[in-house]
């Protein structure tokens, strides 16, 4: 048995070939679907796979049966699965390029004979009219609602650029994106910054943080503080528990510290796929990235269009330095993390950060025990906040 990679038309990787007899049995290395699965069983299989680092496969019975098509539209479009999706069973070329735009990235053909028919199915179309999960052709509507997108979001940032002032520029955030306005914050001294300029700028926003369970007690009596000191409720938004079981019973307690496999499936669990269900709905999410922050966040822009999540991501500190950044603090009494005058810049977990020496890179701290290349949990890996990439 093989398969064929939708996206490129030619034969995929034997990697994760067909096991078993050849009338669509489940793929080594994959989690089968049923399509007829509800909810809760999406969810479940998309954490299964993001924890294993395998495919979902969804079998088709027959080759009429339409449900594994919107089977595979849910998990793209309301679950935010972007690893591979498989088509199992009795498929046929005549359906490879629905497969595709379904969200399909492979498909299970008898033999690599039936390849030149797939290709000729892929490629019998020179444009789509509707909007669909994947629209690997020309599609009019599409293209311009991206470029207008980006198009807005090159403008935000060039009315961010032209002041200086935070509070104005969380006004003029708040007036450019229509919608709900969503600011994570990590509580520290970025995060915080932000909170400040939004509560002196008096907008409205959702304003929430993310909580691992693994927390300084520091970082939780800040978040205290933090309501007491502007007098406004901050979201706490925890990880699902059943998530959590399953990621405890795979790689146990400390189980993050064994690979980078399992420190980005923890940041997954605890992280990222709480972040993604909060923002969903929102037209504009704040964060506190700054360029100086690490290599990989060099080239961070004010405003941006996040597609994955259909928003625009805006970092109005970006072009800050550490000494803007302190003197605003103080000059503005914001309270800030104790951590902050212990060493500790970068502030996540406990077991996961530790304070840096002067001169050391400023995400030096944060889980020293791997490379410093990549140090990023996930949540801000830009447009490429992928959940096959973070796994």
């Amino acid at each position: 048995m093989e398969h064929v990679d939708l996206r490129i038309a030619e034969l995929a990787s034997s990697a994760f070939a067909a096991s078993g007899s050849e009338t669509g049995s489940l793929p080594a290395g994959a989690t089968e679907l049923a399509v007829t699965a509800d909810r809760q069983e999406r969810h479940a299989a998309i954490v299964e796979a993001v924890l294993a680092g395998n495919a979902i496969a969804i079998p088709f019975a027959k080759f009429n049966d339409g449900r594994g098509f919107s089977l595979a539209r849910l998990l793209r479009s309301e679950h935010g699965f972007r690893g591979e999706i498989r088509a199992t069973g009795h498929v046929i070329p005549d359906q490879a390029l629905h497969l595709l735009r379904s969200g399909f990235d492979t498909a299970e053909i008898s033999d690599a004979d039936k390849l030149p028919h797939w290709q000729q199915a892929l490629s019998s179309y020179s444009g789509n009219y509707q909007m669909a999960a994947r629209n690997p052709l020309a599609l009019r509507r599409q293209a311009a609602l991206k470029q207008s997108a980006e198009s807005r979001a090159a403008d935000l940032g060039k009315q961010l650029a032209a002041t200086g002032d935070l509070a104005e520029r969380i006004h003029i955030i708040a007036k450019a994106v229509p919608g709900r306005l969503s600011f994570s914050t990590s509580l520290g001294k970025e995060d915080q910054a932000i909170l400040h300029a939004i509560h002196e700028a008096g907008v409205e926003a959702d304003i929430f943080t993310l909580d691992t369970h693994k927390h300084f007690k520091e970082t939780l009596a800040t978040l205290k503080r933090s309501e007491e000191h502007y007098g406004l409720k901050i979201r706490v938004i925890t990880p699902n528990e059943d998530d959590l079981r399953e990621l405890m019973a795979r790689d146990g307690e400390d189980g993050f510290r064994t690979s980078v496999a399992g420190r980005k499936a923890c940041c997954m669990i605890r992280k990222v796929l709480p972040l993604n269900r909060t923002l969903r709905g929102s037209a504009g999410w704040i964060t506190g990235l700054r360029r100086e922050q690490s290599a990989e966040r060099a080239a961070v822009e004010f405003a941006s269009w996040d597609a994955s999540l259909g928003l625009f991501k805006v970092n109005p500190l970006s072009d800050w330095t550490e000494e803007q950044l302190e003197a605003y603090v103080s000059d503005n009494n914001v309270p800030v993390n104790p951590l902050h005058a212990e060493g500790y810049v970068s502030i996540g977990c406990e077991p996961c950060t530790r304070a840096i020496a002067p001169g050391e890179d400023p995400r030096a701290g944060r889980w020293w025990w791997e490379n410093m290349d990549g140090k990023e949990c996930g949540l801000h890996i830009g447009g490429e906040r992928q959940l096959d990439k973070v796994a």
